[in-house]
């Protein structure tokens, strides 16, 4: 009967893992309405108001723009003039001139250029195919996700209570673990995703100044990048501020040198601990594999489960050490045994 209901449940878990991290962001402003003496009905109501306004209705907009423009730098990237114009600057250039022909001159870089542009464009294609005949199947699961986050913040107390029944730890780890995972999600996702939005938006309206293609999709894909620790906004302003170098245009290069380095790099350690606070610290390792490892897994669903899963792990260890650091001290504190 568990695995009959987990085939029941698997078709709506990107909905369920997306509400339950929204429900964990969106507390805090639900208890401040429910403060208010605003009926639990209407403050869960609110709550999703706000999500359709902060959250739905700029991801819809972004999402037309950032169409069209991926559909331009697909044709870029798979056109011939592109790439001869790429290998014109960079054979004219004193320093990598002479290290790009001894490496064509083994292997061929234009046409391994080619294949690997027009292997962008058709995958490129075919998820664009698939992202609008999907359309209904995504819309179905935005909606689930709004209907089950309104229930998650109205009965999110009677939820836990029955929950921390069924968990087998006591009250106060079951609490301690709780905590942990709302942590967890808040800084994976709360934290991250507003500094990652951030970079990603100084990133591309310094590509709208500047004049470069595509703004909207480069400020999106240095926003995605953004995300993932050790990766960064870096790998796409780095290659681009190269061209600049390489056509000769120094004051672009370093112009976007200038602002990589001095405005958008620095947002996560400004903004970092302040979104985030240093109520939670974890390894950079485990939080790479919790965020890349959970989308392999998962798919959209891992940006939640992969942190959660970590979460979980972490403090069932934390409170392993605990316990185990304790009973040494209460051995050491238990009176002797008399001897008869």
């Amino acid at each position: 009967m568990l695995y009959l209901c987990w085939r029941i449940v698997l078709p709506f878990l990107p909905a369920l893992c997306w509400a339950f991290a929204l429900a964990l962001i969106g507390d805090p402003i639900y208890r401040w309405l429910i403060r208010r003496r605003l009926p639990r009905n209407l403050a869960a109501l609110g709550i999703i108001i706000l999500t359709v306004i902060v959250v739905i209705g700029p991801a819809v907009a972004l999402a037309g723009a950032l169409a069209k423009e991926a559909s331009d730098v697909v044709n870029r990237l798979a056109s011939d003039a592109g790439a001869k114009n790429l290998r014109e600057a960079v054979e004219g250039n004193s320093i990598l001139g002479p290290i790009f022909r001894w490496l064509d001159s083994r292997y061929d870089l234009l046409a391994e250029t080619r294949q690997l542009a027009r292997s962008a464009a058709g995958w490129a294609s075919s998820t664009v195919s698939s992202v609008l005949t999907g359309s209904i199947w995504l819309l179905s699961q935005v909606a689930t996700t709004l209907f089950v986050l309104f229930y998650f913040l109205r009965d999110g107390e009677t939820m836990l209570t029955t929950l921390r029944s069924v968990v087998p730890l006591s009250t106060g780890k079951t609490d301690v673990l709780f905590t942990r995972i709302a942590q967890m999600i808040r800084v994976s996702l709360g934290g991250k995703l507003v500094v990652a939005a951030i970079q990603g938006s100084l990133g591309g309206l310094m590509f709208a100044w500047l004049g470069l293609p595509a703004p909207i999709f480069w400020g999106c894909v240095m926003a995605v990048l953004s995300v993932f620790p050790v990766i960064g906004a870096f790998v796409v302003w780095v290659p681009a501020a190269t061209i600049f170098a390489l056509e000769g245009d120094w004051r672009h290069a370093a112009i976007l040198t200038a602002w990589g380095v001095l405005i958008i790099h620095p947002v996560d350690n400004l903004l970092g601990p302040v979104l985030v606070g240093s109520t939670l610290r974890m390894h950079t390792l485990l939080t790479f594999f919790s965020v890349i490892g959970g989308l392999a897994a998962f798919g959209a669903s891992g940006v939640v489960l992969g942190p959660v899963t970590v979460a979980v792990v972490s403090g069932l260890v934390e409170l392993f050490d605990r316990s185990h650091s304790a009973e040494p001290a209460q051995e050491a504190d238990s009176p002797p045994r008399s001897r008869s």
